[in-house]
């Protein structure tokens, strides 16, 4: 198959936007329908734009700065920013100046450009979508694990770990990364980007949130997806990424439960009844209910393996002035409660 000209992304670009004029659209399907492969190529095209967030409906892309900074990420060389000639730069302007016409973002130029010189539109993809109450763990190509959580889905090519190390994520995940000496782990999650060469972490990226990572060994790189100014956390670090920030926040991990849907450990260390319930709701998928106010304001230290709700509940009623009652998924919590 023929690597497509500019003016195919061009259109490829216009069609996902909404723009395309009869002709355009007509000579889009003509070309699609010349090889299967073209076809290929264009879909997948489109299911890394879906893959992807977009931004700001008014947001203007500067394509030029655009375009270096994917030079920047395929060649992993600062230096390759300023190597580039005057006539290089007026030759790449002209190839993309179709792009400051169309509403599509900068996110779809450089994801389309680099499913070009990946290979992915060769290869096809392997997808996994685990569906609620469900956890799923997958071993990758390159030995790297993988646990997913329930209503997550993770996208990678069929060459992954021979062109690139690159994988897509919309959910939530546990990554423990091999190493691979001189090849980068990257994730697309939502707006954010995750560069690791080896190590583990928890990345959470699901719709209409705020994208997080929790590192627990090793060193992790976070950004946007339009900008190059990463983030880098330490074993114990955390960092948000929200919809409208430029630059990730990086803090100590709040929440020493953040892996507990994966390995099953819930830790309380002077906790309050309503964290508490809250865990306990976003662990189990249930309902838990305070009957008093003065509830919330006992604490409790205790550390639970793989429990159930019921012996989560039990053990705090042993321990304090509680008791419960469980109507299907629902638990309510009743005692005198705690004065603060």
């Amino acid at each position: 198959m023929g690597k497509p000209d500019d003016d195919i992304w061009t259109l490829v670009a216009k069609q996902v936007a909404g723009e395309l004029t009869e002709g355009e659209a007509k000579r889009l399907a003509d070309w699609q329908q010349t090889r299967p492969e073209n076809e290929t190529t264009v879909e997948q095209a489109k299911e890394v734009w879906r893959a992807s967030k977009r931004t700001e409906p008014f947001y203007e892309p500067d394509v030029e700065e655009g375009w270096q900074r994917f030079i920047f990420r395929r060649e992993q060389q600062a230096t390759s920013l300023v190597k580039t000639t005057d006539s290089t730069r007026q030759s790449k302007s002209r190839s993309l100046i179709w792009w400051g016409g169309i509403a599509a973002s900068l996110s779809l130029l450089l994801i389309i450009g680099w499913l070009w010189q990946s290979g992915i539109s060769e290869t096809g993809w392997q997808e996994f979508a685990i569906a609620e109450e469900e956890t799923q763990q997958l071993t990758l190509p390159d030995s790297s694990q993988v646990w997913l959580n329930s209503n997550s889905t993770l996208r990678y090519a069929n060459n992954f770990n021979v062109e690139n190390r690159t994988v897509f994520l919309e959910g939530e995940a546990f990554f423990e990364v091999k190493e691979a000496e001189g090849q980068r782990f990257t994730i697309f999650s939502g707006s954010a980007k995750t560069e690791v060469i080896g190590t583990s972490f928890n990345l959470r990226a699901y719709p209409e949130e705020a994208v997080s990572v929790q590192v627990v060994t090793g060193r992790v790189a976070f950004s946007s997806t339009n900008q190059d100014d990463a983030v880098f956390l330490e074993p114990g670090e955390e960092a948000v990424l929200t919809e409208r920030a430029e630059s990730a926040q990086k803090q100590e991990i709040t929440n020493p439960n953040f892996r507990a849907w994966q390995n099953g450990v819930l830790t309380f260390n002077n906790t309050n009844l309503r964290q508490i319930a809250r865990q306990m709701e976003e662990q189990f998928g249930i309902t838990v209910e305070l009957a008093e106010p003065s509830l919330a304001n006992c604490r409790y230290t205790a550390t639970f393996e793989n429990a159930s709700p019921e012996a989560v509940l039990t053990t705090l009623s042993a321990i304090g002035n509680v008791s419960y009652q469980q109507q299907d998924n629902r638990y309510t919590i009743s005692g005198p409660g705690c004065q603060e």
